[in-house]
């Protein structure tokens, strides 16, 4: 070959070498310049075959070491991050977890809340529905008792209506009995009914009291007069008839003229029957009444039982 035989430039040396000192052992007769490739030894093509085989495998080995070195580097790069999220997932999940324990919490306590206030709004709304019908009730019954004021007020003024005509009723009988008294009266009684007779006259002895005046009056509707005691005998008489516990009014006063006594009749007073030390004229009394002993001045506007007076009927005196 040519590139055997020319001569290496950069190695000069090479080319003075022997032959025989570059053949490995066994190629002694091989001739480098004359001879081809073809007709190396077989010996030396497996050495090199295997020389080769040795290097790649070798090379491959290194090559193996540093992808697996590159792919540990890049798995623990990758369990370092899976771990990170790893860490940011259970983080996460706790997180979650936190927040749906506290959704469910609020949830519970919503759902607690509006059931709460279901039953309230429920209580309300039959509270409401009581009142309504309470107050219904209270309507009717204040209809009812309205109904029955007015029926009570048509009764009452049909009372009225009925007591004012028994009253008038009542007015006209007892003008009529009183009528009837006078007439039974007069047929020879010689006093009306319930009045005592001693001598010519008849008594009438009140069981109400009244002033001297009104007194005096009630005797005259009666066609009579307060008495007129004219002797000791109808003093003791009086005396006698009268409750003691009570004082009575007699027609003697001095109203006319102060200390000066006349009867109701205008007769002047001649024998008299006062209580020791009076008449007194204490605190302007002007009246005589009869005391359980005799008699006393007292004030014309006191209340006292009195005594009435009149003639008896003259059939008795023939």
């Amino acid at each position: 070959m040519e590139m055997c035989e020319a001569e290496d430039p950069k190695n000069p040396g090479l080319a003075e070498l022997d032959e025989d000192a570059l053949m490995p052992s066994g190629w002694s007769n091989f001739n480098l310049r004359t001879q081809s490739l073809r007709r190396f030894p077989v010996s030396w093509l497996s050495r090199l075959g295997f020389l080769m085989m040795m290097v790649f495998f070798t090379l491959s080995f290194i090559l193996s070491i540093i992808i697996l070195s590159r792919v540990f580097q890049n798995q623990s790069q990758y369990n370092l991050d899976y771990e990170a999220i790893q860490k940011k997932l259970s983080q996460l999940s706790a997180q979650m977890k936190d927040d749906w324990d506290l959704r469910t919490k609020e949830k519970l306590e919503v759902s607690q809340f509006i059931e709460q206030l279901n039953n309230t709004l429920n209580l309300r709304a039959k509270e409401k529905l009581e009142v309504s019908q309470l107050i219904e009730q209270l309507n009717k019954n204040l209809n009812l008792r309205t109904k029955e004021k007015n029926e009570a007020s048509q009764l009452i003024d049909q009372l009225n209506k009925t007591l004012n005509l028994r009253a008038k009723e009542q007015n006209e009988a007892s003008l009529l009995i009183k009528q009837l008294n006078k007439t039974l009266s007069t047929l020879c009684r010689p006093c009306p009914y319930k009045w005592e007779l001693y001598k010519d006259s008849c008594y009438s002895f009140s069981v109400n009291q009244n002033s001297w005046e009104e007194a005096r009056e009630v005797c005259k509707i009666d066609g009579s007069d307060l008495v007129i005691i004219s002797s000791s005998e109808e003093q003791k008489y009086l005396k006698q008839k009268t409750d003691l516990s009570r004082l009575w009014w007699v027609g003697l006063s001095d109203k006319k003229k102060e200390g000066t006594w006349h009867w109701v009749d205008g007769t002047t007073l001649e024998q008299s029957f006062w209580n020791e030390g009076e008449p007194n004229n204490a605190g302007d009394e002007d009246c005589c009444e009869l005391t359980s002993k005799n008699w006393n001045d007292a004030p014309c506007s006191k209340k006292n039982n009195w005594i009435c007076e009149k003639e008896a009927f003259s059939c008795l005196k023939s």
